[in-house]
């Protein structure tokens, strides 16, 4: 039976700065872009199982309100063999 590692991050919108979705490490530059952070965690062996909103923001719109995900909970798993790396964090 395979055995399974699990290793989940917080990408968070960046409005300021990059203006796009982003993964900040400590002592390293960020992975700025979607098709970025997935391509560096697949590229170690992380396959995504999960992305799910973390934080809502209400923004106001004409007549109505608009709730968007300001962050999302990425969850991924690796076999426990497969150690080629640690997808940037």
């Amino acid at each position: 039976m395979p055995k399974w590692e699990y290793h989940t991050i917080r990408i968070r919108y960046d409005k300021k700065g990059h203006k796009n979705w982003v993964v900040e490490f400590a002592g390293k530059p960020p992975l700025v872009g979607l098709d970025a952070i997935l391509n560096a965690y697949g590229s170690a062996g992380w396959e995504l199982i999960s992305l799910d909103p973390e934080r809502l923001e209400a923004i106001p719109g004409f007549g109505k309100w608009f709730i968007e995900p300001g962050g999302y909970r990425a969850t991924f798993k690796r076999s426990v063999g497969d150690r080629s790396g640690g997808g940037g964090g």
